[in-house]
């Protein structure tokens, strides 16, 4: 071993990964369920080290500049199968062991849900196309371990190392990583907190290193990063909207269950609470959104790649090739304060008008109390015109004329505006009720803030035009 290559020290990093919404990282299609959940020899979930470390790298490196740091060591942290200069693969010294669960004994994490793919244009579900997914349920604590080794011919580069590393764990820390799949419908969301740092240099520290591998609790090596800073963050103008609703009557996002004492549909939960998915909102939203286009639109924009590229796009039937991740992001929300009331219903003989025979089922909708529905989407690196778009969006569901959820037949899911908070550019964009009064959806903006908003939609309604003359 040449002298370059000696190990000079260790950086062991150590903290609890709690995830703060639900996540999916599967195996694939099981047996029984489409998508299952990867599991430890224990039964219990797991992050592998490969799809932690493969998300990290990919989210540095997208939001944080890189030239602040050489190539080489770039290559020399994450790894690389080529290296440019040498022809090389270079192992990465950032190791990270699987994450796995700190607590055995917490009840059931795992639980299944339903879906169903909606043809847009008609709104309804498609031929054959219902699936069932497990999810892990959010709250639960997860181990973090990992280290970074530091050789000889790197030992001058330590601070900029350890910029890598102080962007790391502010990154986990602020729940800025997502993991897994269904990450723009709020999955994958984790926290990072209660980190220890500890460094170890050779062979100065040789003895303390073996006691730390024999579970020995060390204090005197503890590495201090408060001095360090994060690497540069690229320019990204994300726009965040945070709106918050009642409900006009009932709602429900239909749980199907396989207890005989339960109703036959209830609204979806978990950990025992009510929760507003992201998969319904943004199936409901990008429906609204494609519609809005369509009727601006001389011609149809079904296929219109703009469209595709902000809400997402795949093609299923293996026509193309090309695919975009949705900059869209829509997170889940927990809804409190409803009433969940059991309500019994019949099914209708078109023909006579008389009861159905054997047609009897329950369903347990939410109904309007105290609660707020809150829907917080963002938009990735965000445009103009694409906040305009969902501005008008946001209008309909505002104006009580875009239901969310199941049952829309008999006037479930409409909701009734109340707040509506836009950050955007360093700047906070305000739309309230005007009165207190339920029976009136009047809004009141400050007039600065209104010409920005008409602004946006303008840009919309330009860039609508444009798609026009192609």
């Amino acid at each position: 071993m040449s002298d370059n290559s000696k190990l000079v020290s260790t950086i062991i990093i150590k903290g609890v990964l709690e995830n703060t919404s639900p996540f999916v990282i599967g195996t694939g299609k099981g047996d029984i369920i489409d998508i299952e959940i990867i599991k430890d020899e224990n039964g219990n979930p797991y992050i592998p080290a490969t799809s932690f470390v493969g998300a990290l790298r990919h989210h540095i490196l997208k939001n944080f500049k890189e030239k602040d740091i050489k190539e080489e060591l770039w290559e020399y942290f994450w790894g690389s199968k080529k290296n440019n200069q040498k022809n090389l693969e270079i192992q990465s010294h950032f190791i990270v062991s699987d994450v796995k669960i700190k607590d055995n004994n917490s009840g059931s994490h795992i639980v299944i849900r339903d879906g169903v793919a909606i043809e847009q244009k008609t709104g309804i579900a498609k031929n054959k196309a219902k699936y069932d997914y497990e999810i892990v349920n959010k709250g639960l604590k997860f181990e973090f371990k990992a280290e970074i080794k530091i050789r000889q011919n790197f030992k001058d580069k330590e601070t900029e190392i350890l910029k890598i590393l102080k962007t790391i764990l502010t990154e986990l820390g602020a729940e800025k990583v997502q993991f897994g799949a269904f990450t723009t419908k709020g999955f994958g969301r984790f926290n990072l907190k209660n980190v220890q740092i500890l460094k170890f240099d050779f062979p100065k520290d040789g003895v303390n290193y073996l006691k730390l591998l024999q579970h020995e609790y060390l204090t005197e090596d503890k590495l201090d990063l408060s001095k360090i800073n994060i690497l540069t963050k690229k320019v990204n103008y994300d726009c965040t909207i945070i709106a918050n609703f009642s409900i006009k009557s009932s709602l429900i996002i239909s749980s199907y269950t396989t207890d005989p004492d339960e109703p036959d549909k209830v609204h979806i939960k978990y950990n025992g609470k009510e929760v507003l998915t992201g998969t319904s909102l943004k199936g409901a939203i990008r429906s609204r959104a494609f519609k809005i286009i369509n009727t601006l639109c001389r011609n149809n924009q079904e296929k219109n790649d703009d469209l595709n590229k902000l809400f997402g796009w795949a093609d299923t039937e293996n026509k193309e090739k090309s695919k975009y991740k949705s900059r869209v992001i829509i997170d889940e929300s927990i809804v409190d304060g409803v009433i969940e009331k059991e309500q019994a219903r019949i099914k209708i003989d078109r023909f006579t008008g008389g009861v159905m025979e054997g047609a009897l089922f329950q369903s347990k909708p939410l109904w309007h109390n105290d609660e707020t529905v809150q829907l917080k989407i963002k938009i990735k690196d965000a445009k103009d015109w694409e906040i305009g778009l969902l501005l008008l969006v946001l209008k309909d569901l505002w104006n009580e004329d875009l239901p969310i959820g199941g049952e829309k037949n008999i006037g479930r899911g409409v909701l009734k505006g109340k707040k509506i908070e836009i950050e955007y550019k360093e700047y906070k964009y305000i739309i309230k009720k005007s009165t207190n009064d339920d029976a009136t959806n009047k809004i009141s903006v400050k007039d600065s803030d209104k010409q920005i908003l008409e602004g946006f939609v303008e840009e919309l309604l330009e860039k609508v035009r444009d798609w026009d003359v192609r």
